[in-house]
């Protein structure tokens, strides 16, 4: 397992700082907007459209929920690192320095996973859909 790019109580801070919060419920309603948007036959599908149709305007608890795993994600905690390599010393300097685009990333990246997609599902469905 590679070492973490900052330790487990700066990625505590900044997954439960309040200023990140109100920028990962937007990237996860935006998210959730390109999701409806997909075709039928996406890997996955029924269940990435049933988790748009939850969180399409998601509540506080529930964009809460979601933030640890989008902080945990490798281009939110390199942003975050690179943030504190450059002298940012709380959790409110790193979030500020993590941008919309590595926040949209990080929540495209994770959405089959919360969906509950795993990923030998999608596979699976790929390759029937390229059989056909």
């Amino acid at each position: 397992m590679p070492d973490l790019p900052l330790s487990l109580n700066a990625i505590c801070g900044l997954a439960c700082e309040p200023t990140l919060l109100p920028r990962i419920r937007m990237a996860i309603a935006m998210v959730a907007q390109e999701v409806f948007a997909e075709p039928p036959e996406t890997a996955g599908y029924p269940m990435r459209w049933n988790l748009s149709k939850t969180v399409l305007s998601p509540t506080e608890s529930q964009a809460a929920q979601m933030m640890v795993g989008i902080v945990a994600s490798p281009p939110m905690l390199a942003a975050a690192a690179a943030a504190a390599a450059g002298g940012a010393t709380d959790s409110a300097a790193m979030a500020a320095a993590i941008t919309d685009d590595q926040i949209l990333d990080a929540i495209r990246r994770g959405w089959n996973a919360v969906a509950g997609v795993g990923p030998t599902y999608a596979q699976t469905r790929q390759a029937e859909q390229q059989e056909t």
